[in-house]
């Protein structure tokens, strides 16, 4: 009798892991698990026995493992051993052991348990290799030679398995006749295998996921165990709510009213499906973890910024050992500048393996899962007794939306509950959410409903609304913001404010920065403000982009310090919108939808929360605005419709001067003015072309506050210069503009009517399309495709062509510095080199690969080229310049290529 060898080797040692160890180890893995899914504990003990027999194959054996002395030496052919395992499980004694249906489940579990690009070809037509290996196992002293085997190694598991191992001559002679190996174990992936999967009852298919999902946790985590040499638990034992409470009570601190709306509001709701509209800085977070401690939970938001803010949130409330971080590049992230290195990565295997009780992630990491790639039985079978948090829904486009409410579905069919927080929740994602789950399947709690009359007096951002009449010259629009306006932002910074500058695209940023830095060093009276001038976007490195982060979360830390006297300013592009927890005095933004600019002025004046005496709010006034929006006669914005939907700005901004209006009137008549039909509004405007459209609502919106006296003006500037002498398509002219005070309730209000769309409108049209293919049973054959069509926005990874030599110096000090036996080496080469010099750009031209430059390096091991051209896939020289106070320089005139955002 030959051993059966499941792993060639364990822990970086000489020893293997045999077929009996691994299956135990797995055994044990799952009986820490089976209190999740007590009614199936046996059907996928079963599936965990047999998952791997599959392994008895010599050619896995011997040319897969390298276990040479391996008997019998024939047969030669080598098939996936998942596949395999299928041929030796006795159908008719699992039938005797289990019910009928569930027979199917546990072959198709164990074929798929590891599923590979090209499965298809195995399965869905008749296969030659599987003919030839089946004509092979005919030999009767072959095949009874590999029984002995699998037998003896099952024997050595406690219980009474043997009986369930037998070769399957029928299903041998099938496919030798050409029968596809799917009919006889079904996957559960892909459209073409979906009628099979129909005539089976909507609680069977849930069976069928957490059967296959059970097998794949417990099989990664034992492996992982394996690998790692020591015993860790599948599940990290959870934080008691009790002491949770009393870490958030601390945080929160005592309001002025006594009361703390999040444990007030979560009476009745602790053990329900979520969803919470709550004003931005009003502690959702502490929120979610009141609703979720004591259970397993997983946070999820738009942007790695946000959540690795609130990792670094969740580990003060919850404990280092008990948090796991989950984007990208985590890993880099946990590795910080050093320190203690192995426990970082530790922590880092931990997350992947879904073993805290709290994960914070992108939303890129589970969210695709709803398109069911291969693997997603494994995330479904986690979620059915855990619980979603989902933060910043109004972040992400009509398509991503669709597929979160997907997801959120799939949950809760699954058993596991949800939280869905945003200060702006869309009307269209509502209604979905309603009609996918249900309304009885989840309570809203509304704070702006709650507390409609406090909110309405909650007055903390005054708003001026700029006209900027850009100059127009063969068509292409000029977005170059004016030197006065400038001006107005560096006089507020020398005041002694912190002020944020906020842009739709990276170019706009950079060149917003440029110029104010140029005022700063060329002016003397600017010259107090130091370099405390800073520029951030996406199109940095990674390694230069966390420096900045880290920086300005400590000069723009939340609460602003009573204190601080000290001029600042933060020129940046939406990366700042979502979650991240920062305090400003004064805003200057470009025109954006209002959800959008919601969340920008949730970064102003975020220190006056509710936790905070109403008294101590200062009052803006007429003569102080907090909040300045610029509008662009021209295109509206530097991102045009690339960046945003056009019909939401336009909307955006008739709402706000129609809010301007009523607060006017009110003052004035003391009563509001008619509410407008706004989806018959946008309907009328939508049969004009674009610049039509732009040109119609500015009309409506600027033209009726410039009277006679202001049109005359109007070639000047905003100090008086008069500006006639220059042509209009060589200058930009600051215009006449409108004031609004915005509540807290306002900004409810205003969004609500934002997307209460006409049903044709396209935004609406992406996002039902998206839901309706995904509700027609829509399966990605890879995790990849699926987190494309989830992101919808397609990056290339480029290094700047200037720092190709930079960047060869660096390989060539890595390789001389680490072994390539060394543990986890790809985290440490992106962090030493390609956090050094990769940047990720929106759809721009690819030029020279990195993996191309790589092959042709002379001076490089067969191995270390091998590795190289591994971790370089998918990078590219490009012709950019960079430097670590701008990022990417983008020189290209204002056009498609520009409008990037984050």
């Amino acid at each position: 009798m030959s051993r059966i060898w499941a792993k060639s080797r364990a822990s970086g040692g000489s020893q293997p892991v045999s077929l009996a160890e691994h299956t135990r180890d797995v055994l044990r893995v799952f009986e820490k698990l089976s209190s999740k899914v007590k009614d199936l504990s046996e059907v996928i003990r079963i599936a965990i026995v047999c998952h791997d027999l599959g392994k008895v194959l010599p050619a896995f054996q011997i040319r897969t493992l390298g276990k040479k002395d391996y008997e019998p030496y024939p047969p030669y052919h080598h098939v996936p051993h998942s596949l395999f395992s299928v041929l030796w499980i006795n159908s008719e004694k699992l039938r005797e052991r289990i019910e009928n249906t569930y027979v199917r489940f546990v072959l198709s579990a164990v074929a798929y348990h590891h599923w590979r690009e090209g499965f298809s070809e195995w399965i869905s037509s008749p296969n030659q290799k599987l003919r030839e290996l089946c004509e092979e196992l005919q030999r009767e002293g072959v095949r009874k030679k590999l029984q002995e085997n699998l037998k003896e190694e099952i024997r050595q598991l406690e219980g009474d398995w043997q009986d369930l191992i037998d070769f399957n001559v029928e299903m041998a002679k099938g496919l030798k006749r050409g029968v596809p190996f799917s009919e006889y174990a079904s996957p559960p992936y892909q459209l073409y295998w979906l009628p099979k999967r129909a005539a089976i009852d909507d609680s069977k298919l849930i069976d069928w996921v957490l059967i296959s999902g059970f097998l794949m946790r417990s099989d990664h985590f034992a492996s992982f165990c394996e690998e790692e040499g020591e015993d860790s638990p599948p599940e990290v034992p959870n934080v008691a709510s009790e002491k949770v409470k009393e870490k958030v009570k601390a945080k929160i601190g005592e309001p002025p009213n006594g009361q703390i709306w999040q444990l007030q509001a979560l009476e009745g709701l602790q053990d329900k499906n979520v969803i919470l509209v709550a004003p931005t800085g009003y502690g959702k977070t502490e929120f979610a973890f009141l609703w979720a401690s004591g259970e397993k939970f997983f946070y999820t938001l738009p942007l790695r910024a946000a959540v690795n803010q609130i990792f670094e949130r969740a580990k003060r409330i919850f404990g280092d050992d008990k948090v796991g971080l989950l984007h990208s590049d985590a890993d880099v992230y946990l590795l910080g500048d050093g320190g203690e290195a192995q426990a970082s990565l530790k922590s880092y295997d931990l997350a992947r393996q879904l073993a805290y009780p709290v994960l914070v992630s992108t939303g890129d990491q589970f969210f695709p899962y709803a398109l069911r790639p291969p693997g997603y039985e494994k995330i479904y079978a986690t979620f059915s007794y855990s619980r979603l948090v989902i933060d910043e829904v109004q972040a992400y486009d009509p398509r991503a939306a669709a597929i979160i409410v997907k997801f959120m579905e799939d949950v809760v069919r699954m058993g596991g509950k949800f939280l869905l927080m945003t200060a702006t929740l869309p009307k269209f994602v509502r209604e979905e959410i309603d009609r996918a789950i249900g309304e009885e399947q989840y309570n809203e709690h509304n704070l702006y409903e709650e507390r409609k009359q406090e909110l309405k007096q909650f007055k903390k951002h005054f708003i001026e609304v700029e006209l900027i009449g850009d100059s127009d010259s063969g068509g292409k629009s000029d977005f170059t913001v004016p030197e006065d306006k400038l001006e107005a932002v560096l006089q507020k910074a020398k005041e002694g404010n912190r002020v944020l500058v906020i842009a739709n695209t990276v170019k706009q940023a950079q060149d917003i920065f440029q110029r104010l830095k140029k005022l700063m060093e060329s002016k003397a009276c600017y010259q107090s403000l130091g370099n405390k001038l800073w520029l951030l976007h996406s199109q940095f490195t990674q390694q230069d982009r966390e420096e900045k982060e880290q920086k300005l979360m400590e000069e723009f830390r939340n609460p602003k310090p009573d204190g601080e006297r000290e001029g600042k300013i933060l020129v940046a592009t939406q990366v700042v919108e979502a979650s991240l927890d920062m305090d400003a005095d004064v805003l200057f933004t470009e025109i954006a939808p209002l959800d959008a600019l919601v969340q920008r002025m949730g970064r102003v004046w975020r220190r006056y929360g509710p936790s905070v005496d109403p008294e101590k709010i200062p009052k803006p006034g007429e003569e102080n605005p907090n909040v300045y929006i610029w509008i662009f006669k021209q295109g509206l914005h530097s991102g045009r419709h690339y960046v945003y939907d056009l019909d939401l700005v336009l909307l955006s901004i008739k709402l706000f001067y129609d809010l301007s209006l009523k607060q006017k009137n009110k003052d004035e008549a003391g009563n509001p003015s008619q509410e407008e039909n706004y989806k018959e509004w946008l309907s009328k405007i939508n049969k004009k072309n674009a610049q039509e459209r732009i040109d119609s609502v500015l009309k409506e919106v600027f033209s009726p506050s410039q009277s006679s006296q202001s049109k005359s003006r109007s070639r000047r500037g905003s100090k008086g210069n008069d500006l006639s002498m220059f042509p209009e398509t060589e200058q930009q002219v600051s215009l006449d503009g409108f004031k609004v005070t915005l509540s807290e309730y306002d900004k409810f209000d205003l969004v609500k009517k934002l997307y209460d769309l006409p049903d044709e409108h396209d935004y609406l049209v992406k996002f039902r399309q998206a839901k309706d293919i995904l509700d027609a049973g829509y399966m990605s054959d890879r995790l990849k495709d699926a987190q494309k069509m989830f992101r919808e926005i397609y990056t290339v990874s480029v290094i700047p062509e200037k720092r190709k030599e930079d960047f060869s110096n660096a390989i060539r000090e890595f390789l001389k510095s680490h072994s390539l036996n060394e543990k986890r080496l790809y985290t440490s080469f992106k962090r030493e080199v390609l956090s050094k010099f990769v940047v990720s750009l929106p759809g721009r031209a690819k030029q020279q690969s990195v993996e191309g430059w790589v092959r042709d390096l002379s001076d490089l091991e067969d191995t270390q080229r091998r590795r190289l051209l591994r971790w370089c896939r998918d990078i590219y020289f490009a012709e950019y310049e960079y430097n670590h106070e701008q990022g990417i320089i983008v020189g290209a005139p204002w056009g498609y290529n520009d409008a990037a955002i984050l």
